[in-house]
């Protein structure tokens, strides 16, 4: 079910099952990265590396599948 770029779920919104999309939190990096090195770099990188980096959207409502609410 998950993985894909499409599912089917059910909608809270709507109170029925209706296809969601997934879209990307992230905004795309561009080629000049930050040259942070060392120790903290290094934690700072695996710190980040287990956030979310998106969610399903319902193509409906827009609601999303796994933000609550508020945040939406």
């Amino acid at each position: 079910m998950y993985g894909s770029e499409k599912t089917k779920a059910f909608c809270c919104n709507c109170k029925e099952v209706t296809l969601h999309k997934y879209e990307s939190f992230s905004q795309p990096q561009k080629s000049s990265e930050s040259k942070a090195t060392g120790f903290f770099a290094s934690i700072a990188n695996a710190l980040m590396g287990g956030e979310a980096k998106g969610d399903y959207k319902c193509e409906v409502c827009g609601t999303n599948l796994h933000t609550p609410d508020n945040l939406d």
